[in-house]
């Protein structure tokens, strides 16, 4: 009887184990976010940028991508330091597989 019990006990602890993980498998994951150009332009909005976030905690960037000119701006460690984020770096794709260079971003202004 004592020997059952520990059977039904190590294998709910297993299952229990098992949802845990399953449940918990999507942490860390790439965030994506995108507007349709319908009811973005209803509020007034630009409905050619997609937004990603990527990262946890303070090392989270935000890449947004601005569909009109092909570009990728990235915005590193959006979760840390001032509340004023200026984007780092950009990359302008011209065709998908060319050559790409990466282009600082100009000085952001100072809030104050």
């Amino acid at each position: 009887m004592m020997r059952v019990r520990v059977m039904v006990r190590d294998a709910a602890l297993l299952c229990l184990a098992g949802v845990a993980g399953w449940w918990l498998h999507d942490v860390g994951t790439t965030v994506l976010a995108q507007r349709s150009s319908a009811s973005s332009s209803a509020r007034g909005g630009d409905g050619n940028l997609a937004f990603q976030l990527v990262g946890n905690g303070p090392q989270q960037s935000l890449t947004v991508y601005n569909a009109e000119s092909h570009t990728l701006y990235v915005y590193p460690h959006v979760m840390e330091g001032n509340a004023h984020i200026s984007c780092a770096y950009s990359f302008t794709i011209t065709r998908p597989g060319a050559a790409i260079d990466r282009q600082n971003c100009p000085v952001g202004e100072l809030v104050r």
